[in-house]
């Protein structure tokens, strides 16, 4: 590439001087042959042509000579047409001239050459003797008189004084040999000391997680006094993201009253080759100059990645210089702190013991600490007065394995809440749940337009059973007071088309739950799709998680294939019952017989809302609902098409009336579009019957 930047501009002065030559030979010819000549476009051309060639190498004399010839041929043209124009090429050519002979006469100083350990010097630098005399050695002066042509005229020995060359005179300060600097490159430095600091705080500024606490105090005591037969190192902080880490980093060193060092990827990284490991070698040296302190290592997922075949060369070598640098520490004063949201995206050889010999859990806050941090988030933002404490401990009840971080983030949606006037007074259980709904961002997969409850058309027994349902999930709060639960999971049995789905989803819409649903199907072809939409479902709770045609995947396992994933999901349902409130399983199934008896017991699905074929009344009543709503005045409707459909209805569920109004209306549609007219006929009924019950 740096061969190619050489050539190019070469070429393009090549260029210029081929294409005005052939400019000029055209002219030339032309002045011979007519006499008359292109006087503005030779000189224009000509002074163009020279600029290009001589403005960027004005002290080089081959291209100065070529320019040069460039303009006298073209300004000798333009003279030899003797007009006005002559005079100024002539002054053209003149000054050239002139340019060309100073260049000619400037010499360029004598530069002596370093090659290796010898000097060559021009014969322009001429030696010539020293005025101030050296004693030299006795052998040295006898060589010297035996290389003299006339020894009787020469001064007697004793007193015979050698010549000593006198220093070159000094040109233009002369760079430095090219080979130089590569003899004398010196590593860079890197000052990590910024990264030092006091901690701010100590484990009594961190409210609860008492076990964890205790167990990293005692591990770093144990570092710090070598109190183990073996010298160990390094703790292992992994968990997930937001539940404070780094906190319970910094609030060890402050425990311990030694220096907290923390680093991130993001202080070692460097775009050049090698640069990131050495600047993590300037971080250990740093650490271990200070002596006893706590070095933390932040996302240490990055530093040591697992060393396959498909990582870059660079990340391996990252990771054997970290894996180095970390068992040097072993026997130090240096407590080694690291942190991980992905334990399993570290390199095998990282994890083991000798490396980090201690590996401990960040948990989810527990209770005391989401209490804590809720009543610090509410006061910090709004204010004494609007925490209370039977609100911020039912909350905290509710959100169990939250975040430490989004706990804390709770009171800035309330502040912005304040100020929308969306509340005034004490922050209450619904303002709470509320806020953290915005502060989730989120509510599922429920679509638009979904149905009220009292919309839903079902048996007044099962009718019962679902309004009582969605008040129970409205009022869990209360109703835990009082003693009672929500259920596990609930079942919903009927036949096809009686409005399960739909049940699901306004069941959530009444409550202010959010919605998850996935098929048997969907799990049976991806496993771990069960898994990642439980882990959101508990990011976003309260939350419906709505399995649909569930017969096929909890099927008795006798009669099945993937037995395996049915346990898998009925270990997630009693693990639900017992760690994550507020996520309740909703299955619905066309065949009530065929789920596994294991499935339907206590602490399951242990709740069942059978849905059927509505009455001949609510049919009624229904389909002169919908009609209503979707003709909306504006058709003439045929006397008998609303009993027609209603006795075509007779015996048939909610998504074959709905069908048969959209067919219906469609087909009255065209017509109108056709002929122009707005009725709607009892044959639109029959034919829509036709063509969806035949």
């Amino acid at each position: 590439m740096k061969n190619l930047y050489l050539v190019l501009p070469i070429v393009g002065r090549a260029t210029i001087v081929f294409l005005c030559f052939a400019f000029l030979s055209h002219e030339w010819r032309t002045l011979f042959q007519h006499g008359s000549v292109h006087i503005p476009a030779a000189a224009v051309a000509t002074l163009v042509a020279a600029s290009l060639v001589w403005l960027p190498n004005q002290n080089v004399r081959g291209w100065t000579w070529i320019a040069f010839i460039v303009l006298a041929n073209g300004m000798m043209l333009v003279a030899l047409t003797f007009t006005a124009w002559s005079i100024a090429a002539i002054a053209a050519i003149a000054a050239a001239s002139f340019k060309l002979w100073r260049l000619h006469q400037r010499r360029t100083p004598a530069r002596m050459i370093v090659d290796g350990t010898r000097v060559i010097i021009p014969l322009e630098m001429k030696i010539t003797p020293q005025c101030v005399p050296v004693v030299a050695h006795e052998k040295r002066a006898s060589e010297a008189r035996s290389t003299q042509a006339a020894p009787a005229k020469e001064v007697p020995p004793a007193r015979e004084l050698p010549v000593m060359p006198a220093p070159a005179p000094q040109p233009a300060p002369m760079q430095k040999p090219r080979a130089e600097p590569a003899q004398q490159v010196t590593t860079p430095t890197w000052d990590f000391s910024e990264n030092v600091r006091k901690p701010r705080h100590n484990f009594s500024a961190l409210v609860g997680m008492q076990d964890t606490k205790s167990r990293l105090f005692r591990t770093a005591q144990e570092i710090l006094e070598g109190t183990s037969k073996k010298r160990k190192n390094g703790i292992l902080l992994y968990g997930e993201a937001g539940n404070g880490k780094t906190l319970l980093a910094e609030g060890l060193a402050g425990q311990l009253n030694v220096p907290f060092l923390s680093i991130s990827y993001g202080d070692t990284a460097s775009k050049w080759v090698n640069e990131t490991p050495a600047k993590v070698k300037a971080v250990f040296i740093e650490a271990r100059r200070i002596g006893s302190c706590l070095l933390f290592i932040d996302e240490i997922d990055s530093f040591i990645k697992p060393r396959d075949g498909n990582v870059h060369s660079m990340d391996r070598d990252l990771t054997n210089v970290m894996l180095t640098e970390i068992v040097g520490l072993r026997g130090s004063k240096v407590i080694l702190v690291a942190a991980t949201n992905f334990l399993d995206h570290l390199d095998g050889s990282g994890t083991r013991e000798g490396r980090f010999d201690y590996k401990i859990e960040i948990p989810a806050p527990d209770l005391a600490a989401r209490i804590s941090l809720l009543w610090r988030s509410i006061t910090e933002e709004l204010g004494d007065g609007f925490a209370q404490r039977e609100p911020v401990s039912a909350l905290a009840r509710r959100w169990e394995g939250f975040s430490a971080a989004r706990l804390t983030a709770l009171g800035g949606q309330l502040r912005e809440m304040h100020r929308d006037a969306k509340f005034t007074g004490p922050v209450t259980f619904e303002i709470g749940m509320k806020a953290m709904r915005l502060l989730q961002g989120r509510k599922g997969h429920l679509p638009e337009g979904v149905k009220d409850i009292c919309e839903i058309i079902m048996p007044d027994t099962s009718c019962g059973a679902l309004r009582n349902l969605a008040y129970r999930m409205r009022e869990t709060e209360n109703l835990e007071k009082l003693g009672s639960t929500l259920p596990r999971g609930v079942l919903f049995v009927g036949r096809p088309g009686t409005g399960k789905s739909h049940a699901a989803m306004a069941l959530a819409k009444s409550s202010n739950f959010a919605f998850l649903n996935i098929t048997g199907a969907d799990i049976i072809s991806d496993p771990r799709s069960w898994d990642r939409l439980y882990r959101e479902a508990c990011d976003i709770r309260p939350c419906v998680i709505f399995i649909d045609e569930v017969d096929g995947i909890l099927q008795d396992r006798r009669y099945t294939s993937h037995g395996m994933l049915t346990e898998k999901i009925l270990v997630t349902l009693d693990g639900a019952a017992s760690g994550m409130p507020d996520v309740i399983f909703i299955g619905a199934t066309n065949y009530g017989e065929r789920i596994d008896p294991a499935a339907l017991r206590s602490g399951r699905f242990e709740e069942k809302i059978l849905f059927d074929v509505p009455t001949n009344e609510a049919m009624a009543a229904y389909v002169r609902a919908i009609l209503a709503g979707k003709l909306n005045g504006a058709w003439k409707v045929e006397p008998g098409a609303v009993v027609q459909m209603i006795r075509l209805l007779a015996g048939r569920t909610i998504a074959d009336a709905d069908a048969l109004v959209r067919k219906a209306i469609t087909l009255a549609a065209l017509r109108r579009m056709r002929e122009r007219t707005a009725d709607f006929r009892v044959a639109d009924v029959v034919q829509g019957a036709q063509a969806i019950f035949a």
